[in-house]
């Protein structure tokens, strides 16, 4: 079997009183899409922090392409390649949408804001940010300001300025968030048209998303792993069926 590219070891994290993530392990494989559901207040808020690096784990630990990163913050996984879409935009609604991409591959090549203008000529930052813009579908909306561009476009922009920082693993934190039933559509091709070149941790109450993406489902409950398993597996799970019953008719 192919050695994952990302893994967690057994995370837990408490609180106090309060165990937020128990005993949690789950990989992901080169060109998969793994999926990590549950319901409201499962912990998946709190894993995505440990993965990221804005929470640290209790216990366990995280290997990221081989390598022990529980102890790294969020820069220096982004640095190795944790590209990660956030559940809020994180644009910045005064520039353009090229601008944005290149603020971003700026920043992964180790750039600050106080050499913004001549990166904003460099020619390199330019091609690696109309590229992207390109694979997500906003070229024409280039020169467009982040913050009048529809909410869909945002999103996709947001996807567009990770991929700018040639992600070796994209983390995706309910990227359909605040869509419509058109836009949500659109990113869920979006992602599809991405799938198998970069291996996607998604996170995502959209379950119509999930099951046309995801390779793997892992099912969080209560802060622990209830099952981890193929699509058809998981959407047949009695347990899953009664922790969604009520919310989510398709699984």
């Amino acid at each position: 079997m192919t050695e994952p590219i990302l893994r967690l070891e057994n995370l837990s994290k408490s609180y106090g009183a309060l165990t937020v993530t128990s005993d949690v392990s789950l990989d992901l494989r080169p060109g998969e899409v793994h999926a990590l559901i549950g319901p409201n207040g499962a912990g998946k808020t709190t894993l995505v922090g440990e993965i990221a690096g804005a929470v640290t784990p209790d216990a366990g630990r995280i290997l990221f392409a081989g390598r022990d990163v529980t102890q790294l913050n969020v820069s220096a996984r982004a640095r190795l390649g944790l590209g990660r879409v956030f559940q809020i935009s994180q644009v910045v609604g005064s520039f353009s949408a090229r601008d944005n991409v290149r603020l971003a591959a700026l920043a992964h090549r180790g750039g600050s804001w106080g050499l913004w203008r001549p990166a904003s000529s460099d020619a390199a930052l330019t091609a690696a940010a109309d590229a992207a813009l390109d694979r997500v579908g906003l070229s024409a909306r280039a020169d467009v300001a982040a913050g009048v561009l529809a909410h869909g476009e945002r999103r996709a922009l947001e996807l567009a300025m990770a991929l700018a920082q040639a992600p070796k693993v994209l983390l995706l934190d309910e990227p359909m968030a605040g869509t419509g039933r058109a836009e949500g559509a659109r990113l869920t091709e979006l992602l599809l048209s991405l799938k198998g070149t970069l291996p996607m941790l998604l996170v995502e109450h959209d379950m119509a998303t999930v099951f046309a993406l995801a390779d793997r489902i892992t099912v969080l409950i209560g802060g622990a792993v209830a099952i981890t398993g193929t699509p058809e597996a998981v959407r047949a799970d009695p347990q899953v069926r009664r922790a969604y019953l009520g919310e989510e008719d398709a699984v």
